[in-house]
């Protein structure tokens, strides 16, 4: 058959290489530049030989053809039915080598890759077509007919030898545009990765600026706490509380004061005043405080003439006390309001769950940096492997 498997020959066993070059990782493109220009120099070489073998070869081919096309095949002493089969077939054969011999001629011969991939796939058609019009016109033109086919086998070892030949050239043809576009990779990699760097040194710094906020909020709070006025709002605080602990003694003692008993047999049958005495008897406390004045208490006990001297003493004291409480409570409850503590506090929290968020971006660009690191140390052995198969070993300044 005439199809070279052209792309088996780079699975031989290859000659010894020279010592490789050692080259920085800094200088490994103007080193890949001046591969590349050699190996097209070397390409243009090889093409300009490829279109003058193919014009000699169609050349010599066409004279071969018109041999073929002058044999007299009537004058043959065979059947009619065997010349019939014989000249068909070479009719055929010969409509397919000259296709063959046209797309030999236009297809391109400017990409030596290329070409290899086009010749392969014409050489392939022809043998898959012409091989059974072959052997059928073989049976009474054999010798014209194999001066064709050994003028294209001849052609097809050529390319094959030549191919093999600038094994080399080929490879480096292959390999240098795979080479250049790790190396676009890798420089993309180096841009991104410098961007996440400025990424992470901004938001560390934006994290030095949150934590000095949240100490500046810290030293404030401390300063007003340590402060005149806090400590006086403190103060009244405490002495609000002391009070209200003493009110609700005086009150216990007010209750002590109280017949209870009295009260409930004096007035059992009066269900109004037996449901105040209850309230008043189970929860004293609580009952009296809200009862502002406590008059229905007083004129309770003064219609059961227990109201001495000593209690209406006592209720005056205790509602005396109530309204300053509740006066105090009311200036303390403004003070907290007007408290910049909380302010500051709640700054704090907002100024926390920034800090919060500001590690989640940073752990996030951080993983990615990482990764991208991954990625970039695999193209760089990918690189130094390339690099090394087109005669090469980088060794230092990697980036």
């Amino acid at each position: 058959t005439y199809l070279m498997g052209i792309l088996d020959i780079f699975r031989k066993k290859k000659p010894a290489e020279p010592e490789p070059e050692k080259i920085a990782f800094s200088e490994i493109e103007n080193w890949l530049n001046n591969k590349a220009k050699e190996a097209r120099e070397k390409e243009k070489e090889i093409l300009e030989s490829i279109k003058q073998k193919i014009s000699l070869f169609t050349s010599e081919l066409n004279t071969k053809v018109k041999v073929l096309k002058e044999i007299d095949i009537e004058s043959k002493k065979v059947e009619d039915r065997a010349k019939i089969i014989v000249k068909q077939s070479l009719e055929k054969y010969l409509i397919y080598v000259d296709i063959f011999t046209k797309e030999l001629n236009q297809t391109e011969k400017q990409d030596l890759q290329q070409f290899i991939k086009d010749i392969n796939k014409i050489f392939s058609d022809f043998d898959k077509h012409s091989y059974l019009f072959y052997q059928r016109a073989t049976f009474l033109i054999g010798d014209q007919i194999a001066a064709v086919k050994q003028g294209i086998s001849n052609l097809s070892q050529y390319f094959t030898q030549l191919f093999n030949e600038n094994q080399k050239t080929i490879n480096t043809l292959e390999k240098i545009p795979q080479i250049q576009s790790k190396f676009n990779q890798l420089n993309k990699i180096k841009t991104t990765t410098n961007k996440i760097n400025l990424e992470i040194t901004t938001t560390d710094e934006k994290i030095k600026t949150t934590i000095e906020k949240e100490k500046n909020a810290l030293q404030e709070i401390e300063k007003i706490k340590t402060s005149q006025d806090y400590l006086d709002n403190l103060k009244k605080q405490e002495q609000t509380k002391l009070a209200q602990d003493q009110l609700e003694k005086d009150i216990k003692e007010l209750r002590k004061l109280i017949d209870f008993k009295k009260l409930s047999s004096l007035f059992h049958s009066d269900e109004k005043k037996m449901n105040l005495i209850k309230n008043y008897k189970e929860n004293f406390q609580a009952t009296f405080q809200k009862d502002s004045q406590n008059q229905a208490l007083l004129d309770l006990l003064s219609e059961a003439k227990i109201n001495t001297s000593l209690i209406q003493q006592k209720t005056e004291q205790i509602n005396t006390k109530k309204q300053e409480i509740a006066k105090a409570k009311n200036e303390n409850k403004e003070a907290a309001q007007k408290d910049p503590t909380k302010t500051l506090l709640k700054e704090i929290e907002k100024i926390k769950s920034d800090i919060t968020n500001l590690n989640t971006e940073k752990d996030r660009l951080t993983k990615r940096k990482t990764n991208h690191q991954q990625i970039k140390n695999t193209t760089i052995t990918e690189i130094k492997q390339e690099t090394e198969s087109l005669g090469g070993v980088l060794v230092v300044g990697i980036l």
